[in-house]
């Protein structure tokens, strides 16, 4: 055997080793640059889940605030329209209630409660007063229920009021009263 084929031989050794060497390193290389790659796939994974629920909780917190703020303004548009409501509608009761005053039953109506306020003074002294807009019914009135009567200082809107100051007793029977307590009580 001559140099020349020792030589090739050695060459085709050599080659093959290195090329079997050089398979086996790409395998191990591609190996690992796989695991590599799958760790680097699932830690993005993981970021990406943990990014979408930290996002996904801060719109369902912007949600929930837009909502909050929404609910809030509409509670407020429908309470100021119910007070508007609230406040026609007393404005429409205080209207019929002059007009019901310039009628013949608001008189059968006053006596009535001034007939009360003498049932609940029994024997007692009883100072009832009316309505300063109601003066010209004052005669008519003490008439029909035998009493002296008082036209008050101040405008309660009609009605009566009878102080008896033994039992130390208010007897508010105004319509103004009664339409506060009415306007204060009422509610959508």
């Amino acid at each position: 055997m001559e140099n020349r084929e020792k030589l090739n031989i050695f060459y085709t050794s050599a080659l093959e080793a290195a090329n079997k060497r050089s398979s086996e390193d790409m395998r191990k290389f591609g190996a690992l640059m796989e695991q590599r790659m799958e760790e680097f796939r699932k830690q993005k994974k993981e970021e990406l889940t943990s990014r979408y629920k930290t996002e996904a909780e801060k719109l369902k917190r912007d949600l929930n605030r837009q909502v909050s703020e929404s609910t809030t303004e509409l509670k407020r548009r429908l309470n100021e329209r119910q007070q508007e409501k609230k406040e026609a509608l007393f404005d429409m009761v205080s209207s019929k209630l002059e007009a019901y005053r310039k009628t013949e039953g608001y008189n059968d109506y006053l006596i009535a409660k001034i007939q009360m306020a003498k049932e609940f003074a029994r024997q007692e002294e009883v100072v009832i007063y009316m309505d300063p807009t109601d003066q010209d019914r004052k005669e008519f009135l003490e008439g029909a229920c035998g009493c002296s009567l008082m036209v008050s200082q101040q405008e309660f809107g009609g009605g009566i009021r009878a102080v008896v100051r033994s039992k130390n007793v208010l007897i508010d029977e105004s319509f103004q009263t009664k339409l506060n307590q009415e306007r204060e009580a009422y509610t959508f």
